[in-house]
């Protein structure tokens, strides 16, 4: 079957339907679409969770029975903050943060950079300050792609500031936390 006879079949069905058949058609294909390109990778995604949920169930009730493996409560709290970072690795850090917010085109020239030790506190904190200026999307990209890159990073604070309402360009004030094993 030749492309111009598939064409005229097609505008023959399609003058049948008429608008509300068009319109019928038009949202049926949406809905294909949008299945496909949402609805199945989320239900993989969905899949892939109830798995890792099962998993760490089996590891609960495996820690729950007193197993002589089992490490005390001691014991996982200590190896609990010998999972942070060490002080020593803050450049790499730094390294991964810039290349996230380069890989979103923004442009982190100025950052303040301090590091909280307090005495009685279990964690060093490592302050991250970045004036960033960018679309909102690009900004929101960034801090979520070096949230999910760092899991001892958090966002202290985020401020949002654009001069005219149509602006594309938004001025943001982002600090981050980077959580650090206590240096001896």
């Amino acid at each position: 079957m030749n492309s111009v006879l598939l064409r005229r079949s097609l505008v023959y069905w399609l003058m049948r339907c008429g608008l509300p058949g068009g319109i019928g058609l038009v949202l049926i294909a949406a809905a294909a679409v949008y299945a496909l390109l949402v609805l199945v990778p989320a239900n993989a995604r969905s899949h892939q969770l109830s798995e890792q949920i099962a998993a760490a169930m089996i590891r609960y009730q495996h820690d729950q029975r007193g197993d002589p493996g089992a490490l005390s409560p001691a014991e996982q709290l200590q190896a609990f903050y010998r999972a942070f970072p060490k002080e020593t690795t803050i450049p790499d850090w730094l390294g991964k943060i810039y290349a996230l917010a380069a890989a979103q085109n923004l442009d982190l020239e100025l950052g303040e950079y301090s590091l909280n030790q307090e005495k009685f506190a279990h964690l060093d904190q490592f302050r991250i300050v970045f004036p960033v200026k960018g679309s909102y999307p690009q900004i929101r990209r960034f801090i979520g792609a070096a949230l999910a890159t760092a899991p001892a990073l958090a966002l202290d604070s985020l401020s949002l500031k654009r001069d005219k309402v149509g602006d594309a360009t938004v001025e943001a004030h982002i600090v981050f936390l980077l959580f650090l094993e206590k240096s001896s």
